[in-house]
């Protein structure tokens, strides 16, 4: 699979999001200085909702730049066989629930991409299933703490 093709299919999810996240920002910051919006009385509050929406898609929106330029920035390297799974990795993964594969990226968690037809999740190292793949290798048994369960995932291949 092509790591910098997948790269490329994150940038453009990350950047759509980007996109209507910026007009829908736009639109709550219009609709709080809006002339329907004026309180209508000292406990109206719409206004105040609308602006505090505004700032949090904004936020939003700051995020989201820094998580574009992060993966924009990763150089992206085939791992070295033998090497310990590092930011970067493309893992599958085997479990008694099946198979998956997983890329390893410092930002775009919970992402959904597609190569050649199968689906890839991205994880990151904050998440469970990221931290505990950071400096495993291929055919280790991982165990990845998950609420109240634990789940054993085998590393098949890492690239």
């Amino acid at each position: 699979m092509d790591k910098k093709a997948l790269q490329r299919q994150l940038l453009e999810l990350l950047r759509e999001e980007r996109e209507v996240l910026v007009a829908a920002q736009k639109h709550a910051a219009e609709g709080a200085m809006h002339e329907e919006s004026r309180a209508e009385s000292d406990k109206d509050m719409r206004a105040t909702e609308a602006s505090y929406l505004a700032r949090g898609q904004a936020l939003r929106v700051a995020e989201l730049d820094v998580e574009i330029a992060r993966i924009a920035a990763l150089q992206l390297l085939a791992a070295a066989p033998g090497a310990a799974i590092a930011a970067g990795a493309l893992v599958s993964l085997s479990s008694p629930r099946g198979k998956r594969q997983v890329f390893l990226l410092p930002a775009g968690a919970g992402r959904r991409l597609v190569s050649e037809g199968a689906p890839i999740s991205v994880v990151t190292p904050a998440s469970p299933l990221g931290s505990t793949l950071l400096g495993a290798h291929e055919g280790q048994d991982v165990d990845v703490e998950l609420g109240d369960r634990v789940e054993t995932y085998r590393i098949l291949r890492v690239t």
